[in-house]
């Protein structure tokens, strides 16, 4: 399991619905992310003109779920010559914090979604913390061009391991499969 640490007060943590007193996951943060930005773009209005979106497709029988990201980003040259990728958030109403103390310092939702993937996908290739090899990520790419009013676009395409969780009282929720060291 890669441990994430959240920042206090964040929106999401990381935690287990089973463990909530437990350790805290990358695999379970990057899904609470992505799945709060799905239920944010189904709840609230979109900034006119972007075209960013998420869908997220669970399988309950093969316990994955098909996520689709695009995400209209700036980059920018930065010093020493690499390049970095802003994120605005393209829905109006947003609650979303990143909490402090924290891995993660995104100042909004499409920002901390784009990191957490990027985060994840690096985790991934990383032999030491994926020896079972496991590509849960098999699209990670910024690609420069106009796009939604912004220079590029950040996609990404997964095939989560997901784990249906049953919660004391009646009703399930689903959160990201632990599969990293």
């Amino acid at each position: 399991m890669s441990d994430h640490i959240s920042g206090a007060g964040a929106s999401v943590s990381g935690k287990s619905y089973s463990d909530p007193d437990g350790p805290t996951s990358k695999e379970r943060y990057v899904y609470g992310i992505l799945g709060l930005l799905e239920q944010e773009e189904n709840n609230l209005s979109r900034i006119a003109e972007r075209t960013d979106r998420i869908t997220i497709t669970a399988n309950l029988s093969t316990k994955t779920a098909a996520i689709d990201l695009l995400l209209n980003v700036v980059a920018a040259n930065a010093a020493g010559g690499s390049t970095s990728y802003t994120a605005s958030h393209y829905l109006t109403g947003s609650t979303f914090t990143s909490g402090t103390g924290g891995d993660s310092t995104a100042s909004n939702l499409a920002q901390a979604a784009m990191e957490a993937v990027v985060a994840l996908k690096l985790l991934e290739l990383d032999p030491a913390k994926n020896p079972n090899k496991v590509t849960a990520i098999t699209r990670c790419q910024h690609i420069l061009a106009a796009s939604g009013g912004t220079n590029a676009t950040f996609s990404a395409l997964l095939e989560f391991p997901i784990e249906i969780i049953s919660l004391p009282g009646g009703g399930s929720v689903i959160e990201g499969k632990v599969f990293l060291n």
